[in-house]
């Protein structure tokens, strides 16, 4: 049986958040200023983001929102290559009831 070099990937999307007033013609204006002092402050090294007016809220991701777990296949010079999604259980077949055995009460 071949062996396949598998590299086993956790993946994690942290989260967090702040609430701002932000006055602007739109929306999506409004969306853009606090996107440019969030990144004014990621390039300050600094966590806090801070209008002009006076408005600040650290901004430190913590919390996790969603997550995934998944499995590259790494070739013979080491690269990563295809992101693998298996279609099948590899747990043995034996280990889960049969739909028609009774189940312990």
């Amino acid at each position: 049986m071949p062996k396949y070099r598998i590299l086993l990937v956790e993946e994690l999307v942290l989260s967090d958040s702040g609430e701002f007033q932000v006055e602007a013609p739109t929306p999506e204006i409004a969306a853009a200023i606090l996107i440019k002092a969030h990144e004014d402050a990621r390039d300050a090294d600094s966590n806090t983001v801070a209008l002009t007016d006076g408005q600040e809220h650290e901004i430190e991701p913590e919390n996790v929102v969603r997550g995934r777990v998944f499995c590259i296949l790494v070739n013979d010079k080491g690269d990563d290559g295809d992101e693998l999604t298996p279609d099948f259980d590899p747990a043995p077949q034996d280990a889960a009831p049969k739909a028609d055995e009774e189940q312990p009460s």
